[in-house]
């Protein structure tokens, strides 16, 4: 989901988040894939690997709770953080045994090195995982549909004030 877990970022930004910045918001969501893919690249290991586990997930969000309280980094930034790599957990629609490692199944496997352009062609072309590919359909025209209501005119904004969620107070 290459351009699903920026458009999660994308829809976290527009509603949820809207006071972190964008950057952040797709770095941390693409958190497990940063883990998993140069280990993929360069060591053959599963490109779903132990970034991917709730075990690995528990353990950084913890370790960047302490941080933060350490550094007194305010708690909605982290919050913010946990929700978008949990939310790429969810949209990779993982297998049990990789989602419950070590407990459910043995370390990550290794796997014929990670390639782009192949795993690009497997996802949008062949379509070996169609569900994926919805829900990233899914996700990236409701972030454009999001991004779009709020940049409507004022007039429209006014017009339709059930679907205002661009911030702006229509006029009077």
């Amino acid at each position: 989901m290459i351009l699903g877990h920026f458009a999660f970022a994308g829809i976290a930004k527009q509603t949820f988040y809207q006071r972190h910045s964008l950057a952040f918001l797709v770095v941390v969501s693409y958190l497990p894939d940063l883990l998993d893919k140069p280990g993929s690249m360069f060591l053959g290991l599963s490109g779903r690997g132990v970034g991917h586990s709730l075990i690995v997930f528990g353990a950084v969000a913890t370790l960047a709770w302490f941080l933060s309280l350490r550094s007194r980094i305010r708690s909605d930034l982290f919050l913010a953080a946990v929700a978008m790599w949990f939310s790429h957990l969810a949209g990779d629609f993982l297998e049990w045994g990789v989602l419950l490692w070590p407990f459910l199944a043995v370390p990550p496997k290794y796997a014929p090195p990670f390639d782009f352009l192949v795993k690009i062609h497997e996802f949008y072309v062949i379509r070996l995982q169609p569900e994926q590919l919805w829900l990233e359909i899914f996700c990236v025209v409701a972030g454009l549909m999001l991004l779009a209501l709020r940049h409507l005119p004022p007039r429209l904004a006014a017009a339709l004030p059930s679907l205002n969620w661009s911030g702006r107070r229509p006029r009077q």
